[in-house]
């Protein structure tokens, strides 16, 4: 994405929880992971594109450990600096430079994500990346917006490469990745104002296992 601009979430961190919606959706997608996983407390997890923690925090008790994986050190000062407000220890963080190689941890058990792909141009060798870092039996949960008009964003601006995902591609990005028994299920919508009217924007979670 070199050629694009991105949005600049790192100016944006720090208010980045004011919005009760983005709150509102950040817990339901907890739930939603919670009903189709069920974390054990032996788990690592890894949250990629995990902004200031909304689903990190809500899944972090119940599992061993937690790594925070972003793009935006912003994002991650936030996270940090609840962490430690809260005093969790069980708490790493990793910053990756996009415009760089990197390379994700290993021996991960739960592997989540929420509204980040529909920011990433390739999604298909992510996922491949993903399954390549995640132990037997492990589980990938994925969050993001059911295929939209364009207009969900505020940003005009920013380079979204897609407007997000119709169901069947989603989970064929999974199967292609190697993943099994995967499945859907809708977590909310997102209702925003645009041009004087209420639009909803599904979001779901597809889930799949190594």
């Amino acid at each position: 994405m070199k050629e694009h601009e991105r949005p600049d979430f790192d100016s944006r961190a720090a208010q980045w929880d004011n919005l009760p919606r983005r709150v509102a959706l950040g817990n339901a997608i907890v739930e939603a992971i919670k009903q189709e996983t069920d974390p054990q407390v032996w788990m690592k997890m890894l949250d990629y594109g995990c902004g200031t923690g909304l689903v990190t925090f809500g899944l972090q008790p119940l599992v061993k450990e937690v790594i925070a994986v972003d793009s935006s050190r912003g994002m991650l000062d936030q996270l940090e600096l609840k962490a430690r407000e809260a005093g969790i220890t069980n708490l790493a963080t990793v910053f990756i430079d996009l415009d760089n190689e990197w390379h994700l941890p290993d021996g991960i058990d739960l592997l989540v994500s929420s509204m980040t792909m529909h920011h990433v141009p390739e999604v298909a060798p992510l996922l491949a990346h993903f399954r390549e870092c995640m132990n037997t039996g492990g589980l990938l949960c994925i969050a993001d917006l059911e295929t939209e008009d364009g207009s969900f964003h505020d940003d005009a601006a920013a380079c979204i490469p897609h407007r997000g995902f119709a169901v069947t591609e989603m989970e064929q990005f999974f199967r292609v990745a190697g993943f099994k028994n995967v499945r859907t299920v809708r977590v909310m919508s997102v209702q925003k104002e645009r041009d004087g009217k209420l639009h909803e924007y599904p979001v779901n979670l597809t889930v799949g296992s190594v």
